[in-house]
């Protein structure tokens, strides 16, 4: 009993900077949004408005065209790493040396903080001035036209993130027990079949942490788009992390601003939900 009494204590500074930092401010907002509240009438008191603010979100087409953006990026830019995440970790796997060297190289991209890549590549990809025009002669505004705007975004988060994919998925396949390995070549298999019948099968809890991690992520990107395109041209790059950010701060919108931000937990929540129900049915099954 007086260790369980001596955990609790230990554990309360924790639960008191989680209860300061995570649950007071999300009460606050979602207070928040049952009210009518603009940061240009700060000092005229906040107008209670119930519903209206959720009312507004569904019936919204910007949210819409927001939504579906967000939901392309997410499709896309989470598909591509994982491909290229596998392809990469098992051409690692297979090293028999300067894999540690390799794993160096490739977590680069990851350890550089999201704004300095999305400046970096919007020297790279400058129609007038970037390296990649000089280098090709040239000058397509990949920022700049709607229809090249939002795959140039995915390009840089696969650029970016897509060593995290490597590092999960190699590490998933580094623990795989070597006996199975020598039994495939026992029985005869080539590469193929051992990577279907064992190698993908073992690492699926990997494979189902990087598309919950990933999702999440690019559900919420913000920093890249808004360095890069701010949304443009028109509305062809607005995510719905952007466009919550547009509303707070630049139509000073706070109540709508709120509402928007508690839909993007609430479908974060229910995604995230729905990849650790998959993860702990395949624990039931195994």
């Amino acid at each position: 009993m007086r260790n369980k009494g001596l955990g609790h204590w230990m554990l309360a500074p924790a639960l008191l900077l989680l209860l300061a930092l995570i649950i007071v401010p999300l009460l606050y907002s979602a207070g928040l949004s049952a009210y009518s509240w603009n940061l240009t009438d700060i000092d005229l008191p906040k107008q209670f408005t119930g519903l209206a603010n959720y009312t507004k979100l569904f019936g919204d087409p910007t949210v819409g065209t927001a939504v579906l953006n967000t939901v392309i990026y997410v499709v896309f830019a989470v598909g591509i790493e994982l491909v290229l995440g596998f392809v990469v970790a098992a051409a690692l796997f297979e090293m028999t040396k300067g894999r540690k060297l390799a794993n160096a190289l490739i977590l680069l991209p990851m350890i550089i903080a999201p704004v300095i890549t999305a400046l970096l590549w919007r020297y790279l990809l400058d129609p007038q001035f970037g390296l990649v025009a000089q280098l090709t002669g040239t000058s397509i505004g990949w920022f700049g036209e709607a229809n090249l705007a939002l795959p140039a975004l995915i390009a840089v988060d696969v650029w970016q993130w897509t060593p995290f994919v490597i590092l999960i998925l190699h590490a998933g396949m580094l623990s795989i027990g070597q006996e199975q390995f020598e039994a495939a070549s026992i029985d005869g298999a080539g590469r193929p079949t051992v990577y279907r019948r064992i190698v993908i099968p073992a690492i699926v809890p990997q494979i189902m942490i990087v598309l919950l991690f990933r999702t999440m992520d690019t559900y919420r990107i913000f920093d890249t788009v808004f360095v890069l395109t701010k949304g443009g041209p028109g509305l062809s790059t607005e995510t719905i992390g952007l466009y919550t950010y547009r509303t707070g701060f630049s139509y000073f919108d706070m109540g709508y601003a709120m509402a928007l931000s508690i839909f993007i937990l609430v479908t974060v929540v229910i995604i995230s939900s729905f990849y650790i129900r998959l993860l702990r049915r395949r624990e039931v099954l195994r």
